[in-house]
């Protein structure tokens, strides 16, 4: 599929986190050919301002930054919502610690430099990794049952209706064969 054969849904809010001016910019640009909620923000203080304000669906974060990095603002964003897909993204080498992060926790990890087919294909995961948690969602119904089924802490048991009930396990059995 070639990036001009490429459809989105276009209310998406996609959320873009980077110190780099410059691929901030790019990101911005092209991004905003797909979608018409690009957010481009500089550090993990802005993004999460950005969080109580907006229904973010996508994060795209770099992991070396200033203050708080990458990893940490994956885990306040899981904390806010378990639902939004988080994509890091690093030209850096990483230690130990942040690779176990990006394995255990991280939707995705983009090396700097990347293609720009590279970008759309982790967009296209995360675009139906929320598509999925948001039908999961309505199955729920409830908040803080979801978040508990998103977390593992959970089984689908609670849900009466066996339609939903099956419905559901598919979609958290997908999501874990997602991550």
């Amino acid at each position: 599929m070639t990036i001009q054969d490429r459809t989105y849904n276009r209310t998406s809010y996609i959320l873009v986190v980077d110190d780099d001016d410059t691929l901030l910019k790019f990101f911005k640009i092209h991004l905003n050919k797909f979608f018409s909620r690009v957010i481009v923000v500089k550090n993990a203080k802005e993004a999460i301002e950005t969080l109580k304000e907006k229904e973010i669906d996508l994060v795209i974060s770099d992991i070396k930054m200033p203050r708080m990095d990458g990893i940490q603002l994956m885990k306040k964003v899981k904390n806010h919502d378990p639902a939004i897909p988080v994509f890091l993204v690093s030209g850096a080498l990483l230690n130990e610690n942040q690779q176990e992060a990006i394995d255990t926790k991280a939707d995705g990890y983009l090396k700097k430099p990347f293609g720009i087919d590279e970008l759309h294909s982790f967009i296209d995961k995360g675009i139906k990794l929320r598509d999925s948690f948001k039908e999961l969602m309505e199955i729920v119904e409830d908040p803080k049952k979801f978040q508990e089924l998103v977390r593992g802490k959970r089984q689908v048991k609670f849900i009466k209706d066996e339609e939903k009930r099956a419905r559901a396990q598919e979609i958290v059995d997908t999501l874990k064969e997602a991550s």
